[in-house]
């Protein structure tokens, strides 16, 4: 009967099923895993004691004075040592014998680290970086802070992105995370390739360098952003039309064309100073400035030419206003004066290198003041004056109506002076008969 006995014990000892769940399955160096044995027997079973190997940190290390168990579960907890693979057994004291199980712990010594996008960043604007964070295995509640200025400044989760202004040194990250019910803090540094930014560019060229007083010049401006980020609120300013020019943003690579317009009313060499001032997505201002010049002659853009003056009983007037620029004039008087007497002439416009005549006539006038006013493209106002003098000029017709009546008055008086004459030989001889 005890033989019996005993082969039934053996029996379900050999037929004893054992699991073991360790969470976490993986480990990092000083983890600890809460770990369950649990153990079925086919019928009622003496355990004696449960332990375990030396080689592995386990708590508790042996539990004894379990009894008569037809199944089991016992709760520990194994601390995790260097990285590899170790195994742990585990001894089940029974009253007919012990068994042996064995189990394998992981303990992995490489911790989770930061994958970047690009590894190529500029100085002196807004670069936009994501992440990845890969991990040998699974983990839980990953949290990502940039050790520098950033927005954001915390990420959740295992991908994100973020933008700052980087200086030239690695970037480090602090990467918090669980495995388990283990809390981990890994800083990473990352080493990255620094340019420097290329900018904003601002061209402009004069259409012309040289140009006449009262002359529009038109000058084409370019804004170019060659960032690798988007700016905003753009703002040029100039002592040219429109004196302020405004573009909402810029994308990267982006370009904006327009023309300022320049003119002057006095000769010399003239400057244009355009200033162009951007924001980045902080709101941090640049600012760039700019110059060109531009020679204006002595010599205004509307001019007379041909006028001619022609004196007599009336004075007549006339000529051509010629547009010697290359940009269009508007509102064109020719204003004549003469002796308290104004005349004028109107032009609607004149295109550049087209003209218009004028004339006008006057009644006994010593001069003639002749001017001209005109507006150019911008509005400005212009005036040039000539002073005309007049100087007599008699008809051929009316100097041969003069010749004859002075010739028959000194036909008379040479014929009186030789009667005079005449008068006084004779009478001189009538003198001498008397007395002989």
């Amino acid at each position: 009967m005890l033989k019996m006995l005993a082969l039934i014990s053996l029996i379900a000892i050999a037929q004893a099923q054992i699991t073991i769940e360790c969470t976490p399955s993986t480990l990092f160096p000083n983890d600890v895993a809460d770990c369950k044995l649990k153990i079925t027997f086919p019928r009622e079973t003496y355990v004696s004691s449960f332990s375990f190997s030396n080689d592995v940190d386990v708590m508790p290390k042996s539990i004894s004075g379990v009894g008569w168990v037809s199944s089991y579960e016992l709760p520990f907890n194994l601390k995790a040592g260097k990285p590899g693979i170790h195994t742990v057994n585990v001894y089940i004291n029974t009253l007919n014998g012990t068994i042996k199980q064995t189990f394998n712990v992981v303990v992995v010594g490489d911790m989770p680290r930061i994958i970047l996008n690009k590894t190529t960043l500029y100085l002196n604007e807004v670069n936009t970086l994501s992440f990845k964070v890969v991990s040998p295995f699974e983990i839980s509640n990953v949290i990502v802070k940039p050790l520098f200025q950033s927005d954001p400044q915390t990420i959740y989760g295992m991908e994100g992105s973020f933008k700052f202004i980087p200086e030239e040194k690695p970037l480090r990250f602090e990467i918090s995370f669980y495995n388990g019910r283990n809390s981990h803090t890994v800083i990473q540094s990352v080493d990255v390739t620094y340019r420097e930014s290329r900018g904003v560019i601002l061209n402009l060229t004069p259409r012309y360098s040289i140009s006449l007083i009262g002359d529009v010049v038109y000058i084409p401006v370019e804004i170019s952003n060659l960032r690798t980020d988007l700016i905003y609120n753009v703002t040029v300013k100039s002592n040219a039309e429109p004196s302020i020019v405004t573009i909402p943003y810029l994308n990267s690579g982006e370009s904006r064309c327009f023309d300022l317009k320049f003119s002057s009313n006095e000769s010399g060499l003239r400057f244009v100073n355009v200033t162009v001032k951007y924001f980045d997505e902080f709101n941090n201002p640049y600012i760039l400035n700019s110059q060109t010049s531009i020679l204006f002659l002595d010599e205004y853009a509307l001019q007379f030419s041909g006028v001619d003056v022609r004196g007599g009983v009336e004075v007549e007037v006339g000529g051509d206003v010629c547009n010697n620029g290359r940009t269009k004039v508007y509102n064109i008087y020719v204003i004549a004066e003469a002796d308290g007497t104004i005349k004028n002439y109107y032009i609607d416009s004149l295109e550049p290198s087209d003209f218009d005549s004028f004339e006008f006539t006057f009644s006994n006038a010593s001069f003639v003041r002749l001017k001209v006013k005109w507006n150019n493209e911008l509005g400005e106002v212009f005036e040039i004056e000539k002073i005309l003098s007049v100087q007599l000029v008699l008809k051929s017709e009316e100097s041969r109506d003069y010749i004859i009546p002075i010739a028959v008055l000194i036909g008379v008086v040479v014929l009186i002076l030789l009667g005079f004459r005449y008068a006084r030989r004779a009478g001189s001889s009538k003198s001498k008969e008397d007395k002989d």
